[in-house]
């Protein structure tokens, strides 16, 4: 309700909310909205041009930026649903896949882009995008600490390419949480933006009970026992760890424990 008539005035945008996809639906609705409005202009001209010389680079108009593959998936697939049969061809690319592919389907489609930061990056170095005539510029935030990591990726692409200046480039950021690093991130790229916010900023949702528990290294499994035999046999419950092989052994001992556990590696 706040976020779509403020991208449809072209307006800068950093945005909060609990509820991951309307995040992807505010993102998508207004960028493709504008871009069958105003069609592809000067970017299929470029890709044209380009196109003569035996080139294969392509100009994204909208280029949307996630910090995991999975969340750039995601948005890929809503970019599809909304631009069925429609001329607006969206394109997914990110790192762990086969490059040589992604390159490929680059070639067929590419007016709205959605990447991850370090394969984007590769991209542009084999001049397989410009962001010349990138009209939408979306940041998508997940954990601070992984969006902290990614900054040097995202100042490459948003300050020391060919990308657009603001006000030429319309910047929006899409987050449910809002902590100070990224506020400050944020601050740089687009100093003057409204900011409508659906919930409290940097909140969890008020249905969660948040509780940290300092346990030493040696105790942490019996501990997760303990924990999982206080839920109950019939509860679900999630379980991260910071290493896929820490993902393995935990499974396997859960798994000789209790016979219900698997793991799910990104």
């Amino acid at each position: 309700k706040h976020a779509i008539p403020t991208v449809k005035l072209k307006r800068d945008l950093m945005a909060c909310a609990l509820r991951d996809g309307a995040l992807r639906r505010t993102v998508l609705l207004p960028i493709l909205s504008q871009i069958y409005a105003d069609g592809p202009g000067e970017a299929l001209r470029a890709m044209k041009e380009n196109g003569r010389y035996g080139r294969r680079k392509q100009y994204p108009i909208s280029l949307v930026l996630a910090p995991t593959r999975e969340l750039a998936v995601q948005i890929y697939e809503e970019a599809r649903k909304f631009s069925y049969r429609s001329r607006v061809r969206p394109c997914v690319v990110y790192g762990g896949a086969e490059i040589g592919q992604q390159i490929g389907d680059l070639k067929r489609h590419g007016h709205l882009l959605v990447a991850t930061p370090g394969r984007l990056v590769d991209m542009m170095e084999r001049g397989k995008i410009g962001l010349d005539f990138c009209k939408y510029l979306v940041l998508l935030t997940t954990l601070p600490i992984l969006d902290i990591r990614l900054e040097p990726q995202i100042r490459r692409i948003v300050e020391q390419d060919t990308m657009p200046p603001k006000g030429v480039r319309h910047t929006m950021m899409f987050s449910a949480t809002f902590p100070k690093e990224i506020q400050m991130l944020a601050r740089d790229f687009f100093p003057s933006r409204r900011c409508p916010r659906v919930g409290r900023v940097g909140s969890t949702s008020e249905n969660i009970t948040q509780k940290v528990v300092w346990v030493e290294e040696i105790d942490k499994r019996s501990f997760l026992l303990d924990l999982l035999n206080a839920t109950g046999k019939d509860s679900l419950t999630l379980v991260f760890v910071e290493k896929h092989i820490a993902s393995s052994t935990l499974e396997d001992f859960l798994y000789h424990e209790d016979g219900k556990s698997t793991r799910l590696n990104s």
